[in-house]
């Protein structure tokens, strides 16, 4: 691989900004502190005048940082939401958009299972920053305030050596447990693998199959002290996995092993999320801090059958061609209030005028709260109709929102090969196209969640122009065609949702 360029191109050589991970069960998306570490990671990447790197923008879970609006299941612990990006689609065939929504049932709706926790609280000397110890302690704070009396937590810190500061106790009043934090002070380096082994251990000894057994483990970087190996700490991080004491983690700042973290969360049934800002942090520990509390469904898994006819040619995160006749995906465990989304393309071959069969989409998991394996289905039609030589595969502006949202992600990897390959100025112009396509979804959905991301999309351009400048002395070249022609006219939920054989599984990232 071409090195990269030096200075502001080069992330490894930025000032830290800190890590916060955390070890918790958490779960599937948007709803939850869960697979959203990309997004996060990749904005402050591009913030800090840097290119995110291909393989740290892992497509679903860049997808599920994202807020979505499925409809809360009135039965069922999780529903099944399927939509098209446009429900008429002309004779001759094409190309279709299928979103597969899945959404929880909420908090509210369901007893909480009391926690077992373990938090592990790195104090290594590299935490002794003003956008390390502060936050990690703001974090803390704002997770402790959602714990219940009845909840059982110890308190593990952990540099050159791991220590208990507090044994496993019952929360009470929990005034004790800020005194304990407050008093962290940090020296020495990182021991990583000895704080998460004794964070579990204490989990271990009150391990309750009625109770929620999970661990928090925060940290500010890479293991340098004990075990340093990424593949034997996550060998021994599986073996309390596999018995039921869960795992995520969640990353604040910029240098740090992006591969352990994620694996560790992905092995632990858990999630990985990335804080990057005081506001980031408030999104994850205050509107998701329910999800962390109660698992509503693990062995997850969607399974997508074409109809005759149909052959399926994508699939959110997958890496090449799914298989055409059809796959199951298995996803991470869900909590109360988390959903989750992914996006099917399938082409769709000549038919008659009339109603046709497209898909049958079946969801299978196992309830948590009623203890029993939970198996649904339903069938996605469209109208094959004459006379559609507009046709617009993401007519739906929901499907259109998240569809662009996918290409950005993948966009993002094409940008860090070309820098790779030294075309910077292709991967500039790659960089306008995607704003301008997101933009266009904040113009006309309002969402300001997709704004913000059209103007982090021009600084990354200025970075790329600033490549061009560096290698040839020039300004990059656009002929600044505008491409976005909507009308704005697009329908948003447009109608109602469209209420097999063994699959290949498909792993999605």
């Amino acid at each position: 691989m071409t090195e990269k360029l030096p200075h502001y191109l080069n992330i490894r050589n930025l000032v830290t900004l800190g890590i916060l991970v955390m070890v918790i069960g958490l779960t599937a998306c948007g709803g939850g502190d869960d697979e959203e570490a990309s997004k996060a990671r990749s904005r402050a990447v591009i913030s800090a005048g840097e290119i995110v790197p291909a393989e740290e923008v892992r497509v679903a879970e860049y997808l599920q940082y994202y807020d979505q609006f499925f409809p809360e299941p009135e039965r069922d612990t999780v529903g099944l939401d399927l939509r098209l990006g446009n429900n008429i689609i002309p004779i001759q065939g094409g190309m279709a958009w299928l979103q597969i929504g899945l959404q929880t049932k909420s908090a509210q709706t369901e007893l909480v299972a009391p926690l077992n926790l373990a938090i592990v609280i790195d104090r290594s000397g590299s935490m002794n920053a003003p956008d390390k110890m502060p936050y990690l302690k703001q974090s803390l704070a704002i997770f402790l305030e959602s714990l219940n009396s009845d909840d059982i937590v110890s308190i593990v810190a952990y540099s050159d050596q791991a220590e208990v500061l507090l044994p496993s106790q019952q929360v009470g009043y929990g005034s004790w447990i800020q005194q304990v934090i407050d008093r962290i002070q940090p020296s020495g380096a990182t021991n990583l693998h000895a704080g998460m082994m004794m964070g579990f251990e204490e989990v271990d000894r009150n391990y309750d199959i009625r109770r929620n057994n999970r661990v928090i483990l925060l940290t500010d970087g890479i293991a340098n002290r004990g075990e340093t190996d990424p593949n034997e700490i996550a060998d021994d991080a599986l073996t309390y996995n596999e018995k039921g004491i869960y795992l995520s983690t969640i990353g604040l700042g910029l240098e740090f092993n992006d591969a352990l973290l994620s694996e560790l969360a992905h092995q632990g049934k858990g999630g990985y999320t990335f804080v990057d800002s005081a506001e980031e942090m408030d999104r994850v520990f205050r509107e998701h801090v329910e999800s962390l509390k109660q698992r509503a469904a693990s062995d997850v898994k969607v399974t997508i059958v074409p109809s005759s006819g149909i052959r399926l040619i994508g699939l959110t995160g997958s890496e090449g061609s799914p298989p055409v006749n059809g796959a199951s995906i298995p996803l991470w465990p869900m909590s109360t209030g988390d959903n989750a989304v992914i996006l099917a393309q399938l082409q769709v071959g000549s038919g008659i005028a009339g109603s046709r069969s497209l898909a049958t989409v079946e969801l299978r998991y196992f309830d948590e709260f009623v203890q029993r394996t939970v198996t649904t289905s339903q069938s996605v039609r469209a109208d094959m109709a004459a006379n559609q030589s507009s046709y617009d595969p993401t007519w739906d502006l929901e499907v259109f929102r998240n569809v662009t949202i996918q290409r950005t992600a993948e966009g993002m990897q094409e940008i860090d090969r070309l820098f790779d390959a030294r075309q910077y100025e292709a991967a500039w112009r790659l960089a306008i196209d995607l704003e301008q396509d997101i933009f266009e979804v904040a113009r006309l959905t309002g969402d300001s969640q997709m704004l913000a991301d059209a103007e982090l999309l021009q600084k990354y351009q200025q970075t790329l122009a600033n490549a061009v400048w560096q290698t040839e002395n020039r300004a990059p070249y656009s002929d600044e065609t505008d491409t976005n022609t909507s009308d704005g006219q697009r329908p948003y939920r447009g109608d109602t949702s469209t209420p097999i054989p063994d699959m290949p599984e498909v792993e999605v990232n």
